[in-house]
């Protein structure tokens, strides 16, 4: 399957004064992803074309439909047309029927990039199947405050567009292992978990970073994956604080030149 465009080039005008000039922006691409689990559509995403088996991978994991990759019997990603709207990207999925007693009842759900549980029939649903997150591994706050500028250095969609989240793995040392962009930051952090999955990549001494907020979904996420730090170049919601105290995952935001720790300090080294 070709590469698909992540950036469309849009003709814009700017106007300084009284002068107004024409220039031309790249903007990023939304495009929809239909996730069809075992011949039953389950989701429809808009999402950012790029690193598209990675993310449905994340996605069906922390969505709890799979707790191994190779349950994962078969993924088809295809191209087709939707009508006026353009391209729809199609992903197959086949999970292993020891997996597929526990699928819950078919019922396709929309996520929009600015939602990631938009959608879901039951709110308490998010949380089935989640354990608390076991890592022993402690942190340097020297090395995690470095974190936000290398990050800022892997985000090329963004250096174009403006308009791309991103999400990162690094080892405790501060060393990237993926990095993954989208216009949604759930995406992002479903990509990089997809990733990690596919790699076999272990967990326990990982640090998460995220360009947007921690929300309540993105700490599920990251307890699902068993991570066990959390670092967002923004505030985080009072449900993700809550959420990461629960799960055992130590949260902190790095936004500005802050470095506010918000739970499970004790795995920062010093503490």
């Amino acid at each position: 399957m070709k590469n698909h465009k992540t950036h469309k080039t849009f003709r814009s005008f700017t106007q300084a004064g009284d002068n107004i000039s024409p220039q031309t922006t790249d903007l990023i691409v939304e495009t929809p992803l239909e996730i069809i689990i075992n011949g039953q559509s389950h989701t429809l995403l808009m999402f950012t074309p790029q690193m598209i088996r990675e993310l449905v991978t994340g996605f069906v994991f922390t969505e709890g439909l799979i707790t191994r990759t190779d349950q994962i019997q078969e993924c088809v990603i295809s191209r087709n047309s939707n009508g006026n709207q353009g391209e729809l990207i199609e992903a197959r999925v086949l999970i292993s029927s020891d997996r597929a007693r526990h699928l819950p009842k078919a019922t396709a759900r929309v996520s929009y990039s600015s939602c990631g549980i938009c959608g879901k029939e039951n709110y308490s649903n998010v949380e089935a199947g989640l354990k608390r997150v076991k890592s022993r591994h402690r942190f340097s706050m020297n090395v995690l405050k470095n974190l936000p500028l290398k990050l800022k250095g892997l985000q090329p969609l963004y250096k174009r567009t403006g308009g791309a989240h991103a999400a990162a793995l690094f080892t405790a040392h501060g060393d990237p292992i993926f990095c993954c962009e989208d216009m949604g930051r759930h995406n992002a952090l479903d990509k990089v978990i997809g990733a990690a999955l596919l790699s076999g990549t272990a967990t326990e001494d990982k640090v998460v970073v995220s360009s947007g907020r921690a929300s309540l979904e993105m700490i599920l996420k990251t307890a699902r994956a068993g991570y066990p730090l959390f670092a967002a170049i923004s505030r985080p919601t009072s449900n993700a604080v809550e959420a990461a105290k629960f799960y055992n995952i130590t949260l902190i935001d790095l936004a500005g030149d802050t470095n506010h720790i918000y739970t499970h300090a004790r795995r920062i080294t010093g503490f």
